[in-house]
């Protein structure tokens, strides 16, 4: 059975007020390699794994779908939002103001664009992402909006966009892209601090943030930006943050945004483990079944 993945139709039981509106990620390619996510949204169980495809090993966050409507086609299913494969290749996936009317059935030369999102289960590079986006025409699926990061180790990242008539790619310039909740693409050729819309806060403060950091940037540094441009809204929270080195196969994540305590998963060994912050050391194997990010508070207790 094929799922419509990731964070199309799952935002809309927040709606579309200003409010709801979450997720900052971003890409820094300096001495060493940094790509970062926050996952706001409402409190809905998270959950962390890794698949193998193709020879790669895949690390994915997902979210459980299922308690965000009553459909009994989707019971225990879990929607993946952001990750990495073991070639380096990362996505996020995250809402984008203003919204556009989606489509719950694609044309014949149509694909929607939330399945760009399993491309990181398949391939290595940008430029095969890029091949594949100006092949196809990409539509939204219903729900609210979205737009997609992409990054490699080979320094190329891309925003991908939609308005259901064209499909738009911004690459990253100098060293560095963000990707907050507008449109990307619309802030082409202006300085940053003019950026306007959803999210266009938390876009500038990472950007300074990075600014600051860039020949100093490290897993904390990282953790601090996320940190400053976290959420803490009734209705939309920072559920996760996650730092990547590619270079390493290690990702750091924090949940619930208790930045003091971090854990580690390794894409080579497939394990997550205790890293900053616990009084006791703890690992277990990641697998397809994954770890829920309540199980890894448990631990802290």
């Amino acid at each position: 059975m094929k799922f419509k993945i990731p964070v199309s139709i799952l935002m809309l039981i927040i709606g579309y007020s200003s409010s709801a509106y979450g997720c900052t990620s971003f890409v820094l390619y300096g001495s060493h390699i940094f790509y970062g996510m926050n996952f706001d949204y409402f409190s809905i169980p998270l959950k962390f794994l890794i698949e193998s495809n193709m020879g790669m090993t895949i690390f994915h966050l997902a979210f459980l779908y299922d308690q965000t409507v009553d459909d009994p086609e989707y019971k225990d299913y879990f929607a993946k939002t952001c990750g990495i494969n073991s070639n380096g290749l990362f996505c996020a996936s995250q809402e984008i103001e203003p919204h556009i009317e989606g489509h719950k059935q694609a044309g014949k030369s149509e694909v929607h664009i939330d399945d760009q999102y399993e491309a990181i289960s398949r391939y290595s590079g940008v430029d095969q992402i890029e091949k594949i986006i100006k092949a196809k025409k990409w539509i939204q699926f219903i729900g609210p909006s979205i737009h997609n990061l992409f990054a490699d180790i080979k320094g190329n990242a891309i925003v991908t966009e939609t308005d259901n008539n064209e499909n738009f790619i911004t690459h990253i310039e100098n060293e560095f892209i963000v990707m907050s909740n507008f449109s990307n693409h619309g802030l082409a050729g202006t300085f940053y601090k003019e950026a306007v819309g959803a999210g266009a806060d938390r876009y500038i403060i990472a950007t300074d943030h990075i600014m600051e950091n860039m020949n100093s940037f490290s897993v904390d540094k990282g953790f601090e930006l996320l940190e400053k441009v976290s959420l803490r809204e009734k209705d939309c929270s920072t559920q996760c943050s996650m730092i990547f080195q590619p270079q390493t196969n290690h990702i750091y994540i924090s949940v619930y945004q208790d930045f003091e305590t971090i854990w580690k998963v390794s894409l080579s060994s497939r394990t997550i483990e205790t890293h900053k912050g616990f009084d006791k050391y703890f690992q277990a194997r990641l697998g397809e079944d994954g770890i829920l990010a309540s199980d890894l508070e448990s631990f802290k207790i």
